[in-house]
């Protein structure tokens, strides 16, 4: 893949930690409050509360340098914000999907093709001009690979030095820290953030300054260097190796 260089912080990295408090803040107030059964009431606040481990141990080991564990972490949180969802979309049978789920009766794609079915299609885009079912299918897809151990997940404990012709300079040690790899992490982060910001807006259209700020936040993940519009598979977007037509590590 070929990109940019660039040393300037981006747009998006500096709206991230706003959006991230406005966001969760929103949604843990409308999930504490919602109407369903005793039995299922409180499944989408623990995916919430899960979905918010789960970055802060991510972040922990992102800035550590265990980028490979920081993505597994991360990875778990695809199926929570489908179980968020489900406490925030007012859909009037979102309670019975959630029990189906809490019975263990139903399964992530499942559920995530029921939330295409009878919710997002009122949601509109997502980054850029795709329905936003199509932006889900590539968020979901773009880190799936990493749900278990191997080759392509391994690659995120190397830091990528440069490339020279067909050669790729590594450097392996424990923990080793790589700003890119730390920067992509920290996007996808971003990125779980801003869906969870369009999910809770779906419901709330009146809240103008939040509507606002999620705008801002969407246009400016949108423009990221790491992505190239919706042209592209997002798998590829978050290869362990990515580097420029000079052969130099990718840092935004």
């Amino acid at each position: 893949m070929v990109k940019k260089l660039t040393e300037n912080i981006p747009d998006w990295f500096k709206l991230t930690e706003l959006a991230i408090s406005e966001t969760m803040e929103r949604v843990s107030e409308s999930l504490s409050s919602n109407n369903f059964p005793l039995q299922v009431k409180n499944c989408p606040l623990l995916a919430h509360w899960f979905v918010l481990d789960s970055l802060s141990l991510a972040n922990q080991a992102n800035r550590e340098g265990m980028h490979a564990n920081a993505l597994v972490a991360t990875r778990q949180c695809i199926e929570a914000i489908s179980v968020i969802e489900l406490g925030i979309c007012g859909h009037p049978e979102a309670h019975l999907v959630l029990s189906e789920w809490e019975q263990d009766k139903i399964t992530p794609g499942k559920l995530r093709a029921w939330l295409q079915d009878n919710v997002w299609i009122s949601y509109g885009s997502g980054l850029w001009n795709e329905p936003w079912a199509i932006f889900m299918r590539e968020f979901a897809k773009s880190i799936q690979s990493y749900a278990h151990y191997g080759r392509d997940l391994a690659q995120w404990q190397m830091k990528l030095q440069s490339m020279s012709g067909d050669k790729l300079f590594l450097e392996i040690k424990p923990r080793a820290y790589d700003p890119q790899k730390a920067t992509r992490i920290t996007l996808y982060h971003a990125l779980l953030t801003y869906i969870l910001g369009r999910q809770w807006l779906a419901r709330n259209q009146d809240d103008k300054q939040f509507r606002e700020l999620i705008r801002e936040f969407g246009e400016a993940l949108g423009k990221s260097y790491y992505f190239d519009g919706n042209t592209t598979n997002w798998s590829q977007q978050f290869w362990a190796m990515l580097w420029d037509n000079n052969g130099n590590t990718i840092l935004e």
